[in-house]
């Protein structure tokens, strides 16, 4: 929904929407790598096709909620002329990771710490079903982008490739027969948010700036 969300804020460039829905991950890659997070193979992971986490820093509700305020305030310092809206649309962009995060986990998202409640109504015990509705808010967010970049036809197009990309992608798990190892996730945690907003950055410069 990153994508849909540039209705509200015209004027910012997607990378940072993109990047906002995609901080969790890229704190938990940051996190994993220090040794604070982890990720655990359930042992029917050949059937299920999901992994469950250990992740209160990056994808707790609390400090997510800190992270959205950071994250916002940053982009509205760059973005001066319109920093209330920026404040809002990317802090909510940021936060909207739990609140989808929730439906598909296997109960595991922490309110507070890691002793703390846990929530997740477990979508990804229906894989497929699950993927289904992804894919359909990622035709929704293009849609409603489509209308915001009405002016730019390489946004336009542009962005409707990346996010048919995107979804393809995250259709790849059900291929998978063996489990990840920690070592090979940390990598693409980190590396992927700022290499996924770097190429929507060049797709929707020249929309951003006009």
């Amino acid at each position: 929904m990153a994508i849909a969300a540039a209705r509200w804020a015209p004027r910012v460039n997607v990378a940072w929407l993109v990047f906002a829905a995609l901080l969790a991950d890229f704190l938990l890659g940051c996190f994993a790598l220090a040794g604070l997070e982890s990720a655990h193979v359930p042992v029917d992971y050949a059937h299920a096709h999901y992994l469950t986490f250990t992740f209160p820093y990056s994808h707790g509700f609390v400090a997510l909620v800190l992270w959205s305020l950071l994250f916002g305030a940053l982009a509205a310092s760059i973005h001066r002329a319109d920093r209330r809206p920026v404040f809002l649309v990317v802090a909510g962009v940021v936060l909207s990771h739990f609140v989808l995060d929730a439906l598909v986990h296997v109960v595991g998202l922490p309110l507070f710490g890691d002793t703390s409640a846990k929530v997740g109504l477990g979508l990804w015990r229906n894989m497929p079903l699950e993927l289904v509705l992804e894919t359909l808010l990622c035709v929704v967010g293009a849609v409603m982008f489509w209308r915001t970049a009405a002016s730019s036809a390489r946004s336009r197009y542009g962005i409707a490739v990346f996010m048919l990309i995107f979804c393809a992608l995250t259709w790849t798990p059900l291929a998978a027969s063996q489990p990840p190892e920690l070592g090979q996730l940390v990598p693409g945690w980190i590396a992927a948010p700022p290499l996924l907003a770097a190429i929507a950055y060049a797709i929707d410069r020249k929309r951003a700036a006009g």
